[in-house]
Formats: C-alpha cells, structure tokens, sequence
C-alpha cells in the first residue's frame, strides 16, 4: 500500500495553537464571528493539510478528550475514548501513512452527525474524497442527499421579517451554552421540540433568538422560518393565528387555493404539513399563549423557539428559558462596544457605574453607549458621575414625593437614542397588561419600600387579602415583572422595572394609607418578635406566628423595614417600629441599619411630642455608640434618656437605662459605678415586675462580679438570670446567659462546663443570626481551648471570631479576638505575628477605651519580651498591666502581673524582690479561690521562699 508523510492522515503542514490563535485574530479582524469564524478557520486549517475532522476540532480549539466526553453525553452511552476520535479522525489512514481502511475504526452516519452537532457544523463537512472512496453506499446516497439539500438553500424566512444579524454578538456565554445543549438534545431526539424564552424588556431575547437562526439553522436541513408576531409593537396590534398560518403554509410551498378557510382547520393542515419536516422556527415577540398555540407545528422534528415578555405557562409541554440581566463582564463588554471604547484604554470605575446604574440591561446598555460613541470620550466619567448622583439622591427621596419621580423619570431619560428609549420599551409592556388591578400593584410595587417582594407586605399596601396577594404575585410573575428569589416566597424586580413604576403613581392608589397599613403590619411582628409583647396591642394577628417566625422575618426583610421607616409618615406606630426593628438589628450586628433607625425614632418622637418614645430611642442610639467603641457619646445620650426617663410615669425606660450604664461603666472599668447602675436597675425592674431589664441587670451585675474576680458571686447572678431568660422564653437573652455563665465557669479554671455552655450560646446565637453573641460564644470557645492546649483549634475559633467582628464592626470583640490569636501565635513561636497582633490589641483597647483589653495586651507583649530574654521590657509591660489592673480594681490581672514579674526578677536573680511578689499575688489568689493559686505557689516552692 502506497505511504505518505502525514500529521493525520495525509501530507501537511500542521498549525500550532499559537498559529491557530493568529488565524483567528486574522479573521476576527476581518469582522467575521461565531460560527462562521470557525467554519472559516477550519477551511483555512484544511488548506494546511488537516483533515476535515481534525480541522473542525481545533477551530473549536478541542481535545480529543473532550469531544470523547461531549460525544458520551450526547449518545448516553460512556464507550467513547480519546482513541477512538483519533482514529476516527485518522481513517482511511493507517498510524504510518498507508490507506487501509479495513483496519481502523470507520466512523458511521450516527457517529459523524454526533461529531457535526458537536462542532457545530453539518456531518457532510466532516468528510473529505478519501473518506468517501471508502465508505459505505448508504454513506455515500445520504451524503449526496444532504449535499443536494444545503446547497439548494430551502431556508424560508420571512423576507422582511428577519432582523439584522447582531455584529460581534456579546456575552450571553451561559444563554448560548443553553440553547446549544438544548438543540443538540433535540437533534438526537432526547429533548422537546418547543422552547420559550421570556424575560423583561430590553433584556436580549430577539437577539439571542437570531443568534440561534445564525448558529443552528444549518442543523434542520428543511430551513428556518422567522415571524414577528408584533405581540408589544409599538402602534401594531398581536398579529392573528389564523392570518400567520395563511403565511406559512405559502411559505412551505402549500398551495394558495389549497389553503383552509376555517381557522382550526388551517391549523390542522399547517400541523399535517409539517409532520414529516425538519426546521428551526422562531416565533418572536409573542403576547400570551392564545397567540402561539394554534401555530406550533406538530412536527418532532423541528425546533421551535418562542420568544415572549411573559411567561408563557398556559404553553404545555414548551420548555422554558428564562433570559436574566447581564453578567457585570458581560455588560461592560456590551456598553464598551457600542460606545466605542477600546479595551484597556477606558474608565473601567466609570463603565462600572453605568453598567450598575443601568441594571446590566442590555437594552439600557445599547441606548447609552450609543449616545457615548457619538461625544468625546471625557464625558463617560461625566456621565457615571451625574447617574452616581441622580441614583444616590433617588434613595435619599421619600417614594411619595414628587422629587422622586422627577428624579425616577430623569435617571429614565438617560437611557435613549432616538426614538427608541427603555420608558417607552416598558410603557408598552404596561399598558398591555390590561388588567386595572394588576396596574394598580404594578404602580403600587414601585413604591415598595424594600428590594424583595412577598405576599404578606404585599396584601397590607394593597390592603386585599393574603391569597388575592399571593394570586397578584404570580400573575406579575407570570408577566416577567418579578423573578423568584431562592426559596419560593420571595420576588424581585428589576431596578429598571421599578424606575418605571415609580413614574405610574397615581392618586386614587393612595399610597399614604398603602404605606401606613405597611407599618401596622410590620408593627405587628416586630411586637411578636420583642419580649414581652403589649397585652393592649391594636394591630391585627397576621405575619409569622410566634416569636422565633417573627424574629426570622426581621432579619429576612431588613431592607423592606428600614424603606418602610424612612418613606412612612410620622405616627407613634412609625416611632415604635423603627425602634423595635433597630433592638432586632443591633442584636444582628446591623449596627449602622440600626443607629439610623433609632435616629428616626427619636426625630418622630420629638415631632410628636412623645417623650416616651424619645427616651426609649435615645436609650437605642447610646447602646449602638456603646458596641461601637463611642463612649463618650453613649454617656451623653443615656444621660439625655435617663433626664427622660425620670420625668415618666412609666419605670421601664429607667430600669433599661440604668442598665445600659452599668454596661458603659464596666467597660469602662468603672466597676463601682457599674456595680451601683447595675444594682439600681435590678431593684427597679424587680419593683415594677420588669423581666427584660431584671434579666439585664442580674447579666450586668455578673459582669461587675468578674471584673473584681468574684467568680462565685458572678456566678450566681449568671445562674439567676438564665432562670429569668427562660422563663421569658427570650432565646438573645438565654443565648447571653449562657455566654456569662461560661464566662464564669472558664475563669474558675472548669473549662470543660464553660466549654458547654460556649457550645450552647454558639447555637442559638446562630439560630437566630445573633452576630455579636456568635463571635463572643467562639471566641469564649478559642480561650477554653487555648487554655487545655488545643492550640490549632483554639487558633479557628479566634480566627472565625475576628472575622464576624470585623464584618460588624464589633471593635470590643475584635480586640479580644486579636488577644487570642496573638497568644496562640506567642505559643506557636511565632513571636513577630504574635507581637504585631498583641500591639494592634493594645490599640484598639486604647482606643474604645477598654482598660481590661490593654491590661492583657500589655500583659503578653511582656510574656514576648521574656521569652527573648529582655528582662527590662517584659518587666516594663508587666508594670503597665499591673498598674491598670490596680486603677480599675481587677484582682485577678494584679495577681497575674505580680507573677509574671516575679517570675522576671527569679530570672535576674533577684530572689528576694521575687519571692515577695509571689507572696502578695498567693493573698490575692487564696482570698479569692483564683485557678491562679497553684501556679503561684509552684513557683514559690521551686524558689524556696
């Protein structure tokens, strides 16, 4: 047999990947994209010598691997191996150049048309004269049919109808991948032959539908038909079934006088005569259902795509495709290309903001880059500054003022070109919704207060029923005006759809009354959250059912809480449920959510007149500047409250104040004052039957009982206040008991009990997304096992409580959290990190004022300092320690410094100066049973004082 020299098969000169990626630049240059990019590199790949099969596979640049995988999930089989595709790839062709086809493996007619699907090509083009001198003769008949079909062009298209196709179509990698999938599925009889693909205006649908006519119409060799139903056409009415079936029966060749009169007739005939064909249809821009039914072919074989601004339910058996917004580097690329901005040489900050502002909508996108290509490139910064702005200020707009539909309609009118604009694009949409209800929330939607809709909210500003909520909810649903948010019960909008719907308002919805019976309905769980709820409450029973359901649904509708506040009127309603919405978050870490709504608490109380509500949110603004290291400010707001409080009937107000200094005291290390404040409100709470702040003050009192270490006595106000947490079935405050009790239990040196406890406040500190508790609970937990060894674990515990610290703003917990990690770090030998942790401890101590946080920071720099033999600078740091520990009245940290700094002196030398040290810091280690006791007395029988 005659042999040549070959690459695969046959003479060449094989490109490289590096020459196969100049040749594609070289063609993208010249304008030519997609599928006829590859089509054109694997002609160019087969004038170098390549065979078909090889050529299709490196223009799609894949590995025989690969096309073996792709091959295996299209056929459901897994027999396909990377050899086998390179000898497809090599028949007629021995591995040493000679033609013997009877020894490798002959790819079939179900084998090559797999192959085509998967390069994206027609099996014909897979083959080339030595193939076909020795294949079979069914091979061969089929090939000269196929060949005859392709080349005599049957594609129908309605002429005129067709849009343009898109230059250099952008992104959309995830759609495309989709409809690709689907196609082949279908090819290979796996898949359904109807397929609706819905999304909101603007988003891209006719333009991936005519991606697909471009990349998948040689797949269905009887053509491809494209009609435009004008479903939402400007001044054009939905086109009838029976006229479009007229048109495409005329356009497979059925005869005019054959055509049927009746219109279910005509369908019929239109399904018969599609039976048996083979074509990739479009149907774009379809108004419902009624409109589409009557024209789907009855035909497996074909491939039918439906475009629709709604979802398209009543549609059974169509496989839906949901066509989302952009990807953020999907929609700078789109922005940028119509905008002529050359890559890498543009504002990417600027692009950013604009992509932001326009919600990655495509449309949005095309419109404004259109008007950026046409001035100088200085104003798209300009342009991203003046939509920053309009958007900021927008947010900063009650939703009731008319400022904010001319800023709605402003940010609107930034978007167009033309005559085209994304206003009149959703106006259209609008009014053929028809349904007088269903404009009525549509309009009502664009002022909802939060970005998550949900059918409880809903039927209080709509003031219907829940089930007629849940109903509206789906048909807007349905309509593509709301997307699903994982879960099921939740919606959104798209940022461009509610901009729209501000503009819709309407008097007659009224819209104060809609936001006032919002409020009442979220006054109402946020009570059922709180502990103990009013027994005289006014508001309706509806929303989540108990306390742990309502909490829940605080956290979950945070944002439509804090828009409910701002837009609201001023009302004693407004007052209460900021300021329980702000208690909720503040436990969450939502600190800065918080303050803000504390601040409009107190700003309505003062328009009221209501000085109860003013002092119970003063209180609210001093506990926030207290968790945030603020304490000056805290002082001067609880002193404002307490001026308050004391000039009410109402004790309540005074006993949580009173707690609240108590708590600013003992940071402070104040403890006398912290003791007094405590002590004070637990009489108060105890006199006028308050648990919540009787809970607190008993949790307050334990703190002042650790400051001094007197853990016994801290102990029992722990234990004590646990019993009144669970009999308010209050889980913040039980999950705080068990926090202290820990707390406790550690310092006597019982690590394993603290240890539980520890667990127990982790646990419920995360059912009820109670941030702050989380990260003391681990970081309690990183101290337990620090102190029994467990180095490596203590060491993630620390790590996981810094970050929630951090994330919160938690600067207290942060500090503590850095303590521990320094520590671990000084045990692991890693003394820069150690020290670099234990300095930033130190200052962060210092500065929200936490004298016990700086006492310990001070106390490990001088274990570091010892450790590298510095007596003078560990004696120095241990000074410091001991000094604090003295001026805030802190047994434990004297005896601690004393030991250490004796240990420091033994070292010396000094003996004398040592043994003295241990002696005072044994008094205060026995008197008050410190785990600290043994230590102490080890060390002063290994001196022998």
């Amino acid at each position: 047999m005659p042999k040549r020299k070959t690459c695969d098969g046959c003479p060449c000169s094989p490109a490289d990947k590096e020459e196969r990626r100049g040749l594609r630049d070289k063609l993208h240059h010249l304008g030519i994209t997609g599928r006829q990019l590859d089509e054109q590199l694997a002609a160019e790949l087969r004038q170098r010598g390549h065979r078909p099969r090889v050529a299709w596979r490196l223009s799609r640049e894949l590995s025989q691997q690969s096309v073996a995988d792709e091959f295996n999930a299209l056929s459901d089989r897994d027999g396909m191996r990377a050899s086998r595709i390179s000898e497809y790839e090599r028949w007629p062709f021995a591995p040493d150049g000679s033609i013997r086809p009877e020894k490798g493996a002959r790819p079939g007619l179900e084998s090559l048309r797999t192959l085509a699907n998967i390069y994206g090509t027609t099996w014909d083009q897979l083959l080339d004269l030595a193939d076909l001198e020795h294949q079979s003769e069914e091979v061969k008949a089929e090939f000269r049919e196929t060949v005859a079909q392709r080349t005599t062009d049957r594609s129908a298209v309605f002429e005129g109808e067709l849009p343009p196709e898109v230059p250099h179509f952008t992104g959309r990698l995830q759609a495309r991948a989709e409809l690709q999938t689907r196609v082949r599925q279908h090819i290979h009889r796996n898949g359904g032959p109807v397929h609706v693909l819905d999304g909101v205006p603007g988003v891209g649908k006719t333009a991936l539908a005519r991606y697909a006519v471009t990349e998948f119409a040689r797949q269905y060799p009887d053509g491809a038909i494209w009609v435009d139903l004008f479903g939402f056409t400007p001044k054009r009415e939905p086109r009838s079934s029976a006229d479009l079936l007229e048109r495409l029966l005329l356009e497979i060749d059925v005869p005019r006088e054959t055509i049927e009169a009746e219109p279910d007739r005509r369908a019929a005939q239109w399904r018969e005569a599609m039976r048996s064909r083979r074509m990739l249809i479009v149907f774009d821009n379809a108004a419902n259902t009624a409109q589409v039914r009557d024209l789907l072919p009855d035909s497996a074989g074909s491939f039918v795509l439906v475009t629709s601004r709604g979802r398209l339910v009543e549609l059974v058996g169509a496989q839906p495709m949901h066509l989302d917004v952009m990807d953020p580097g999907e929609a700078e690329e789109l922005l940028a290309k119509f905008a002529n901005l050359r890559v890498g040489q543009y504002d990417r900050t600027a692009v950013g903001r604009i992509v932001e502002a326009a919600g990655r909508l495509p449309l949005a996108l095309k419109l404004f880059g259109s008007q950026l290509a046409h001035h100088d490139p200085s104003m798209l910064a300009e342009s991203a500054a003046d939509l920053t702005a309009l958007t900021a200020e927008l947010r900063r707009t009650p939703v009731d003022d008319t400022a904010n539909r001319e800023l709605a309609e402003s940010i609107l009118d930034r978007f167009a070109a033309g005559e085209e604009s994304v206003r009149t694009t959703f106006e259209r949409w609008y009014q053929r919704l028809r349904d007088p209800e269903l404009q009525r929330t549509v309009r009502l939607l664009g002022s909802f207060p939060g970005p998550e809709i949900s059918a409880e909210p809903l039927a209080a500003m709509a003031d219907v029923p829940l089930g007629r909520a849940k109903t509206l909810i789906r048909r807007l649903f349905e309509a593509c005006l709301l997307d699903p948010l994982p879960g099921g019960s939740h919606y959104r909008m798209h940022d461009m759809t509610k901009l729209y719907a501000s503009l819709l308002a309407d008097p007659g919805d009224g819209l104060p009354s809609a936001m006032d019976r919002l409020v009442v309905f979220a006054l109402a769980v946020a009570r059922r959250a709180s502990l103990p709820s009013p027994a005289d409450s006014p508001v309706r029973a509806t929303g989540p059912a108990d306390g742990a359901q309502a909490r829940a649904w605080l956290t979950r509708e945070r944002e439509l809480l804090v828009g409910c506040v701002e837009n609201a009127g001023a009302s004693a309603q407004t007052a209460e449920l900021a300021r329980l919405v702000a208690s909720h978050l503040c436990g969450r870490g939502r600190w800065s959510a918080a303050y803000r709504l504390y601040e409009r608490s107190a700003t309505v109380a003062r328009e009221l007149g209501d000085r109860q509500a003013e002092a119970w949110a003063l209180v609210g603004l001093g506990r926030v500047d207290r968790l945030s290291g603020r304490h000056e400010g805290a002082a001067a707001l609880f002193g404002q409250a307490r001026t308050l409080a004391q000039s009410l009937p109402d004790r309540q107000c005074l006993a949580e104040v009173l707690c609240e200094r108590g708590k600013l005291a003992w940071i402070t290390g104040e403890h006398t004052t912290a003791r007094k404040n405590f002590t004070k409100a637990l009489d108060t709470a105890r006199a006028i039957g308050y648990q919540p702040a009787e809970c607190d003050a008993l949790d307050g009192l334990s703190l002042a009982h650790r400051m001094v270490s007197d853990y016994r006595q801290a102990r029992d106000c722990s234990e004590a206040m646990l019993d009144v947490a669970e009999d308010l079935d209050d889980p913040e405050r039980i999950g705080t008991g068990q926090w202290g009790l820990a707390e406790c239990l550690r310092l006597s040196g019982d690590h394993e009990a603290a240890r539980r406890h520890y667990v127990n406040a982790l646990r419920i500190a995360r059912g009820i997304n109670y941030r702050k508790l989380e990260g003391d609970a681990l970081r309690g937990l990183g101290h337990s096992e620090r102190l029994i060894g467990e180095v490596q674990s203590a060491r993630t515990y620390y790590e996981e409580a810094l970050a929630i610290a951090q994330r919160i703003h938690d600067r207290y917990g942060e500090g503590w959290a850095l303590w521990g990690l320094g520590n671990i770090l000084r045990t692991l030998g890693n003394s820069r990190e150690a020290r670099e942790y234990l300095e930033q401890a130190g200052r962060l101590a210092i500065a929200v004022n936490d004298p016990l946080g700086n006492m310990d920071a001070l106390r490990g720099l001088g274990h570091l300092e010892r450790s590298a033999a510095d007596h003078e600078r560990a004696c120095h740091y241990y000074k410091a320690s001991l000094s604090i520990a003295r001026r805030v009245g802190n047994p434990q940290g004297e005896a601690d410094a004393l030991h250490n700094m004796a240990r420091v002196a033994a070292e010396q030398g000094n003996v004398a100066d040592a043994c003295a040290m241990l002696r005072r810091a044994q008094a205060i280690t026995v008197r008050l049973r410190l785990p600290l006791r043994a230590r102490v007395e080890e060390r002063i029988r290994q001196l022998g004082c």
